[in-house]
């Protein structure tokens, strides 16, 4: 007979859970308690639900999941307006004659005669809740009634039907209007130097204050100052007569906007590079050198932008980092440009326009583009406009962190507009920027729609309400703001993933005018995390050697990057991964829709283009989906494991319906990925036989093993305590948890009672991921003579200390770096034959090798009690690393590898 269990299907908000466990652990309470929900939860055994997938998905799932166990109840909670339809219904398909059902109030019943009651009770209560919902302020029907007696109030919302109308013709409109070519450049050459236009409308003060510092770096760099003075004389000209007769002035009766002052210094400008400057700045000493070594280090540069400081006291409304974050990055009020803060040694970071007040252009792109468009009257979004139709051309804009300027904010259009007034502009010159620049149909719909939700949000509110609904009440003239498109060398989607802040480029050591090779990895490799940070650490320690590196790398704590990794490379770029438990349901690896980044597409294409790399390097099997972002360099993918033979090992170890269906996923992608790249790297000669025989080319398949430093690890006598046993792995990695409760269970018992310490070190958020896999996985760490730590940055100390080095694991794909830090350490090692997979070490001389637990636990009681024997092993161990597993030698043959690949397109 199958045991009975109780199941809650958490169909509620977090905050409802943990009550909704104590009201059902009273019902039935000898009966186990399994707690089916999104995150992970105390106090009962825990099934994550994937609430991304669908019904048939999940219903399988679950139907594995208790398939030899009766359910007695199956509970679910009845909160409205919550996403969980799909859940409750898998509740009661599990057990219809055993459903439960939980309000938020927690009244429960169940779907039997006896509880109809309850059941009309709750109907009617639900019901009411309804009505009074519906005619309370903001509910539908309150909110129509309310307007039947305020027929104003109908206004608002017939202007969100209208701006919708707008923006599905303008949709139309871009998909059938054919583009115009694109831009191309003049060839007349200027001089070098820096024109600098500065508008200025009634600003002598403002110009008496900018103009000494930015005339004495013009005289030392060449060029020339140009005010265009436009409005009422308020005695500039004459002040510019007399202390600076050198100044251009171009005199202009009438005000002029900010885009018309500007395109008419563009005009008579003469030098290679136009800086526009707002009157109202101050700017630091080498504003101007900083601004123009950007273009010598940045390809086909457009714009380099200044960082913005605010006087002291004053909030620092800009920075000069301008982003278009993804709607879920902001609050729902939020304007979509922001200014970012940068973070300490970033440097040239993509942005998608330059401030018009502080910026340095290309004159002759900025020619070919026809200045700022000057629809845009009398301030606001011209700059954007003007970088984004920039970056449509592949001419990109960058924030230079090293030329600083103090903005005066508004100190000169608060004279003549209202703050009011100015915020309605600029919410009515997003929308005319839209519908006027984004070329791709679907992304102007995706951005129009977002803007037209938010602005019908922000009218419900009193003080954002006058500004929204101007906007809402202008957008029914969208169509008529359309123009052709250009030919575009890059897609809209490429550009806003670029300006969406989450890539920020850091600049390391200068390049030496060798080969450069791109490192892509998911993880950055340093600190020494994991297994895989240390080889990809240690390889490119040594690369850096022969080769100029740039290194791409997600993040999920964008900073400053370490000062080891800056050292090796001429460049860091990192992308921000927003981690999910929502990934979509595809017929792809579940790992590899994690990593994918529209974001790292773009920052590596970027990247790719910047440096123009030999090599780009894919590390770990998920990054493959990037090849087709590396042309037209030459391309390698690092197999730090063979997947899908790491998931037919964990599989053979236990059933699992979700290991299943990713195996099922990696199979497909991870055969096709060898077959896109120029060559594939494996850490061992069994990885590369596999590879082989899926149908790759012996010649395009390489095995460069894992290594170990040894001059970091070394052999320390003295310290060591002779019953000390030491495990090192990552719980983030399922099979070091597998590990673990073979060893506890199998293992540990015999060693318990002869008076051993087992000293674990299982990696960082250790816990996490023993609550994440506690449905599968069963450890007690509350037993005597147990020691277990997070993440430790040096673990030396406690190979020192150990006596044995344990590798109890029952799955391994790769090799196993923490073995070969052991022997490099001179330690004694007890291992399965999968802890030393792929390394082949000589069985009782180098390595000890048990097959079963109590075979390991009785060749771990010789050792103890040998000493001889586990002194013959530490040497032989050091010996049998320094002959073949020493880093200096693999990074040899990697060498030969990136010479080979490189040599193929001369």
């Amino acid at each position: 007979m199958n045991p009975s269990i109780k199941v809650l299907f958490a169909s509620a908000s977090e905050d409802l859970i943990p009550i909704a466990i104590e009201h059902i652990q009273k019902l039935f309470p000898e009966l186990p308690l399994v707690v089916v929900s999104e995150f992970p939860v105390s106090g009962a055994r825990w099934i994550p639900y994937p609430a991304s997938r669908g019904l048939r998905e999940n219903w399988a799932l679950f139907r594995w999941h208790f398939r030899d166990q009766h359910i007695r109840l199956s509970a679910v909670i009845l909160q409205p307006r919550t996403p969980y339809r799909r859940m409750r219904l898998i509740a009661f398909l599990l057990a219809p004659r055993n459903f439960l059902a939980f309000n938020e109030n927690f009244g429960h019943f169940m779907l039997r005669p006896q509880s109809l009651s309850t059941i009309v009770r709750h109907v009617l209560w639900r019901t009411r809740n309804f009505f009074v919902w519906q005619l309370s302020p903001g509910g539908a029907s309150y909110t129509f009634l309310w307007g039947l007696v305020h027929p104003s109030a109908f206004w608002q919302p017939l202007c969100v039907l209208r701006a919708k109308a707008a923006g599905v013709i303008v949709t139309t409109l871009k998909t059938v209007l054919p583009a115009r070519r694109r831009v191309s450049l003049s060839a007349e050459a200027r001089p070098q130097g820096i024109s600098v236009v500065i508008p200025s409308r009634h600003g002598k003060d403002l110009l008496a204050t900018l103009l000494p510092e930015a005339v004495r770096q013009i005289d030392r760099i060449g060029g020339e100052v140009i005010v265009i003075d436009n409005g009422p004389d308020d005695g500039t000209a004459d002040f510019l007569s007399q202390a600076y007769p050198m100044i251009t002035l171009d005199y202009h009766p009438n005000p002029l906007s900010f885009a018309r002052a500007a395109n008419a210094g563009t005009r008579i400008s003469r030098f290679s590079h136009v800086c526009f400057l707002n009157n109202d700045m101050v700017i630091a000493e080498g504003f101007f050198d900083a601004l123009l070594a950007a273009f010598r280090k940045v390809p086909d540069l457009f714009c380099a932008t200044a960082q913005i400081f605010f006087p002291p006291g004053a909030r620092r409304e800009e920075t000069g980092k301008a982003v278009l974050p993804l709607v879920s990055e902001r609050e729902r009020s939020d304007f979509p440009l922001r200014c970012d803060l940068p973070f300490p040694g970033e440097d040239l970071s993509y942005v998608l326009y330059g401030s018009g007040g502080c910026s340095l252009f290309d004159a002759a792109k900025l020619s070919a583009l026809g200045g700022m468009d000057e629809v845009y009257q009398p301030v606001y979004v011209e700059d954007l406009d003007l970088g984004f139709r920039a970056w449509q051309q592949s001419w990109p804009s960058v924030f230079v962190a090293g030329a600083h300027t103090v903005h005066k904010h508004r100190a000169t259009t608060s004279r003549y507009y209202t703050r009011e007034s100015l915020e309605r502009l600029l919410e009515l010159h997003y929308l005319r920027f839209l519908a006027h620049t984004i070329a791709d149909p679907r992304v102007f719909l995706r951005l129009w729609t977002e803007a037209i939700r938010r602005l019908s949000f922000l009218s419900m509110i009193p003080v954002s309400a006058p500004r929204a609904r101007a906007a809402l009440a202008e957008a029914w003239r969208a169509p008529f703001w359309v123009t052709r498109p250009r030919m575009a060398a890059l897609s809209d989607q490429h550009i806003l993933a670029l300006g969406s802040g989450a890539v920020f480029v850091m600049p390391g050591r200068p390049p030496r005018t060798r080969p450069m090779v791109l490192v892509a990895t998911p993880y950055l490799p340093f600190p020494l995390a994991h297994g895989a940070a240390v080889r990809m650490f240690n390889l490119m320690r040594r690369a850096a050697q022969d080769f100029d590196q740039v290194l791409v790398s997600f993040t999920t704590e964008p900073g400053a990057v370490p000062v080891e990794l800056l050292e090796l490379c001429s460049e860091v770029v990192l992308v921000k991964r927003s981690g999910t438990h929502l990934l979509p349901s595809t017929n792809r690896p579940e790992i590899v829709e994690e990593f994918d980044s529209p974001a790292f597409h773009a920052a590596l294409r970027q990247t790719v283009r910047k440096w123009k790399p030999g090599i780009v390097q894919l590390e770990f099997t998920q990054m493959a989906q990037y090849a087709f972002d590396c042309p037209p360099a030459k391309t390698i993918l690092v197999e730090h494991d063979v997947t899908l033979d790491y998931y037919q090992q964990l599989l053979a170890q236990r059933d699992d319906w979700e290991l299943r269906r990713q195996l099922k996923r990696w199979v497909p992608f991870e055969i096709s990925a060898w077959h896109k790249v120029d060559r594939v790297v494996t850490m061992s000669e069994k990885d590369r036989k596999m590879t082989i025989s899926h149908g790759l080319s012996p010649a395009y398949t390489v095995c460069l093993p894992n290594g170990v430093d040894l001059d970091r690890f070394r052999p320390v006598r003295g310290l060591v305590e002779p019953r000390r046993l030491l495990f090192i792995g990552s719980f983030a990695h399922l099979p070091n948890l597998i590990a673990v409760e073979f060893f506890l269970r199998e293992v540990w018992p015999q060693l318990r009672t002869n008076g051993a310490t087992l000293h674990i070190i299982g990696g960082a958020r250790s816990q996490y991921y023993l609550d994440r896999y506690q449905d599968s996985i069963k450890i007690d760490f509350v037993q005597p003579g147990i020691e277990v730590e997070d993440f430790v940055a040096d673990v030396r100390p406690a190979y020192e200390r150990a006596a044995i080095v344990v590798a109890p694991l029952l799955v391994s794909a790769g090799t196993n770096i923490k073995i070969m830090e052991a022997m490099a350490m001179g330690k004694a090692i007890v291992s399965t034959p999968a802890g030393v997979n792929g390394l082949d070490l000589d069985p009782d001389r180098e390595v000890i090798v048990a097959h079963t637990g109590a075979g390991m636990s009785q060749r771990i009681l010789e050792l103890f009690g040998n000493p001889a024997k586990r002194h013959s092993l530490e040497r032989n161990a050091r010996e049998r690393v320094e002959s073949g597993f020493d880093w200096d030698v693999i990074a040899r043959k990697q060498k030969l590898l990136y010479e080979e690949l490189i040599a193929l397109d001369r």
